[in-house]
């Protein structure tokens, strides 16, 4: 049996942030959607059904924090697993992400490895997701 690979959704302007999470989620064997807008990105996720969600913080067209606050507003997507990360993310961008419900916030260089740790370890708890969307 042949299994489908997990598709996450990848909003970033930044092309080397862009670049670095699709290059390292792709060697792990995820599918990856990627924009460059936040406009748009709540119906883009109902339509695609993601299994994570990662959100530069720097997002234009729709502010990151809110498309956190509707996801957690949303039944089909309450549980849905995001991360919200960027280059230029400061500890009151994390704090502020993590009260609107990101399940984490990463402000540090980027390091691949740890990186699909930490998506593997959100799938890994997050898999009642997966039923809300075959609904």
């Amino acid at each position: 049996m042949v299994s489908i690979p997990v598709k996450i959704m990848l909003f970033t302007a930044d092309s080397s942030l862009a670049h670095a999470v699709i290059q390292c989620l792709k060697e792990a064997g995820y599918k990856v959607v990627s924009r460059s807008q936040g406009s748009g990105a709540l119906e883009l996720i109902r339509e695609e059904r993601p299994g994570l969600v990662i959100l530069d913080i720097d997002l234009p067209g729709f502010s990151s924090t809110a498309i956190i606050r509707r996801l957690r507003a949303d039944s089909p997507t309450v549980g849905l697993p995001v991360i919200l990360m960027g280059a230029a993310m400061h500890e009151e961008d994390c704090l502020m992400g993590l009260e609107v419900g990101a399940d984490v916030c990463l402000m540090e260089t980027f390091h691949p490895r740890v990186f699909v740790a930490r998506v593997k370890s959100l799938l890994r708890r997050s898999e009642a997701v997966q039923s809300h969307w075959s609904v």
